[in-house]
Formats: C-alpha cells, structure tokens, sequence
C-alpha cells in the first residue's frame, strides 16, 4: 500500500491557512476528513462533503438536494485517481461554509511509519461558528487592535486572545498518535517476534532444567518418565 501527498488549502484566507500531509492511499473519505479536522484544528462538530468532478461524498441526510454517496464507501487512490489536475474540494460546516481545496501534489509514494502525519503547514484554524470567512477576517483585525464591533464580540468570545499566526506543530504531531496507530503500521512486523521470544526462552530453560538430570534426548525423557509412572502405582 502506497502513501499520497496531500496539500491542504482554506479559500478565502489571507495569509493562507493550509496544511501538508503524507496519508495512505487507502484511506477512506470519511477518516480522511477525521485527518483534515486534526491537522487544521476543526472541532468535527459540523456536517462535511468532499466533492470531485460533480460526484459528493459525506453523510447523507434528509436535507440534501443532491445524491451524496457514502463518505466511507469512498478511497482517497480512486478519488485522486478522477480529480481534475489532482483537485478536489472539500466544505466543512454549511452554515460557516468552510471551503477548502485538496490538491493531490505526488502519488505512489513508498509506505512511510509513521502514517498519516503532518510535513509542514501555515497559520491558525479559525475558531468554529464565527460567521465563515466575514468573521474570521473581523477577529483577526480586532486581534490587531482594529476597533471592528463584530471582531471585538468574537474576540472577546475567546477571552480576548487570537494569534492568527499560531501553528503548534508538535501538537498535531501529538494529536496524530492515536490516529497512526489505528492504520496498524506502528507495530506491523513487531509482534511476531515478541511473541516468539518467550517461546524460544521458555524452550531454552526446559532443555537446560532436563540436561541438569541427565537426560539427553527424547528416548531417556520417555525412560524417566515410565520410571516415574511406576513408582506411583
């Protein structure tokens, strides 16, 4: 199983706020946005879609006005195998429209360990329910000190604290732990041979503990053991 590079984009911001990834290519879409909501600092408390070349992807619902197909059901190999010079789209919270581009940026990489996991990125997730990118450009110039009313009540909704350059990578590294070892490359390979390893030791002493008793192979073992049946009859 090879890995895909990833590069992850939020339109409409300015600086832009975007990510890098390496994921597995057998990913699936819905645990690729789990990866897309760690690594940008989403909340997943929202509804989501990915979207290429006309075909949509989440959890369907009552309210859509579209065929989507099921999120789960869908591998990143074949997403990017259609996507139209390697882009796709994916939207995050339909009331805050959080719009973001994917671009597929190099395939058939060789199967890296730790995966998925983060390469590099820049600037900070806007906070959730902020009113989409109107809000999150009138919390960063309050952040500044602009005296914009609506950035003011956001700020001030944050305890009066935004640094829209703030980019903790050690804590999406940290963040990825569990999410790496749920795709079982952390361990492949290893459990074999500490499985193995008792055994050989436990095989060892047996053999040391019957050598110590004189007893060299499997036909005194036997001449032992009918000894020991007759003298308890």
């Amino acid at each position: 199983m090879a890995d895909i590079r990833l590069r992850i984009e939020l339109l409409g911001t300015d600086p832009l706020v975007w990510r890098r990834v390496v994921v597995p290519e057998q990913i699936n879409l819905h645990r690729l946005h789990e990866l897309i909501q760690d690594v940008m600092g989403w909340a997943d408390c929202h509804l989501y879609e990915f979207e290429c070349n006309g075909r949509f992807y989440g959890e369907p619902d009552e309210w859509s006005d579209r065929p989507i197909a099921l999120a789960r059901n869908a591998k990143l190999k074949a997403m990017a195998a259609r996507a139209k010079e390697g882009v796709f789209q994916y939207i995050y919270d339909f009331g805050d429209g959080w719009e973001h581009r994917l671009v597929v940026e190099e395939t058939g990489l060789e199967k890296a360990d730790p995966c998925p996991r983060f390469i590099d990125g820049a600037m900070a997730c806007p906070p959730e329910d902020i009113g989409g990118i109107p809000g999150y450009a009138a919390l960063k110039a309050a952040a500044t000190g602009e005296q914009d009313e609506h950035g003011q009540y956001l700020l001030e909704s944050l305890d009066g604290e935004f640094d829209p350059e703030a980019l903790d990578e050690a804590e999406i590294a940290d963040i990825l732990v569990p999410f790496q070892a749920g795709f079982r490359r952390l361990g492949e390979g290893a459990c074999e041979p500490r499985q193995a390893l008792p055994q050989q030791s436990q095989s060892l002493d047996m053999e040391q503990s019957l050598k110590a008793q004189g007893i060299h192979n499997i036909e005194e073992l036997m001449e032992t053991l009918q000894e020991e049946i007759d003298k308890n009859r």
